[in-house]
């Protein structure tokens, strides 16, 4: 019996990832329609797929939970929990026929996993206490998989929890990096002055579609990072390139220290920045492609700036921090290789 479980598990895996492909492309769909009707399109769809979390149909209730994660909408999320905490049936098991090649699968939908992965997109923290209490369940392939649990509790308080895997091993969520850049995207904690400094990253996009701002491989790229005094006294920092290096993931996170781009106006001595003032710092990648930068980077990249402070005695007006962290820049990346791109980025 438990191979025939782990059978069911291994093909509704496969299934789902159909069908989350299937999801994105509906999805970029439904970005481009809000795109064109503005706010109170947004809001209509909002209030209809809210609607749509009561229904009768299992496959319209969780095409409903998907998209209500993927227009963040906060406003659902009283709506969401009450269905996720309701008696009535949630998910279903169909067993499609046989396609051309003869394969015939078992396609599972669920409400109440869609309302979780949603619930971690939208990042309310008021669904934290209902996701916790599935954590201390025990788990059967009937009920919510926990290692899905954790991962929407880390989106939303950037903290890894305790879950159950298939096999029954309790461990701890490990996120990826895409997942800590995710939250740090949402959470800005760049916000808050580390020893009286914030630091803001600001990349140009090349141009912009439904998956929002892209960069092409071909272009050349400008990077500017600005480091402000939020404090009340005068600050000083070593502002040489080899103290900074960019943070980049796409899959794997990938390291590169600024020495190795090119910095026309990157400062290369010791820069005072007065209270309230700003140290602007710039970087000029003539061709993203030829970039040490873009090493191994598919598709959406995530990017933020890392200060290290190089100064072991931090005396007189010197900055007293260990390390400085940017905010996360997201974007989607273009290799050269794709012809059907429109080069003016329309």
């Amino acid at each position: 019996m438990a191979s025939v479980e782990r059978n069911m598990i291994s093909m509704r895996g496969q299934c789902l990832s159909h069908s989350f492909l299937v999801v994105l492309l509906a999805l970029s769909q439904l970005a481009s329609a809000q795109g064109a009707q503005g706010p109170k399109g947004r809001d209509l769809l909002i209030k209809e797929s809210i609607a749509n979390l009561d229904s009768d149909d299992i496959h319209v209730a969780a095409q409903a939970a998907l998209d209500l994660g993927y227009l963040r909408a906060t406003e659902a999320v009283p709506a969401m929990l009450r269905v996720l905490k309701s008696s009535r049936v949630l998910s279903i098991v169909e067993h499609m026929p046989p396609d051309k090649y003869g394969v015939s699968l078992w396609v599972a939908t669920d409400v109440r996993g869609a309302i979780i992965t949603s619930l971690g997109l939208i990042g309310d923290p008021r669904a934290v206490p209902a996701l916790k209490r599935y954590l201390k369940k025990p788990l059967t392939n009937r009920e919510v998989f926990t290692g899905n649990v954790a991962h929407a509790l880390y989106q939303i308080t950037g903290k890894s929890f305790e879950y159950k895997s298939y096999e029954g091993v309790q461990q701890l969520y490990v996120p990826s990096p895409r997942a800590e850049e995710d939250f740090r995207k949402r959470s800005r904690p760049d916000l808050k002055p580390t020893k009286g400094l914030t630091a803001s990253l600001e990349i140009a996009g090349h141009g912009y579609d439904v998956t929002g701002a892209y960069w092409l491989g071909d272009r050349p790229l400008v990077i500017n990072l600005a480091i402000t005094n939020q404090s009340r006294r005068v600050m000083e920092i070593d502002a040489s390139a080899d103290n900074f290096l960019f943070s980049s993931v796409a899959g794997e996170r990938t390291n590169t220290p600024a020495r190795l781009l090119p910095s026309p106006e990157a400062g290369a001595e010791t820069a005072v920045i007065r209270p309230g003032e700003t140290l602007r710092l710039r970087w000029v990648v003539e061709t993203l492609k030829d970039s040490p930068l873009s090493r191994g980077w598919v598709g959406y990249v995530y990017i933020k700036c890392v200060y290290t402070n190089p100064r072991k005695n931090k005396k007189g007006a010197m900055w007293r921090g260990e390390q400085l962290i940017s905010n996360t820049v997201e974007r989607y990346y273009y290799p050269p290789s794709i012809e059907s791109l429109d080069r003016n980025g329309r």
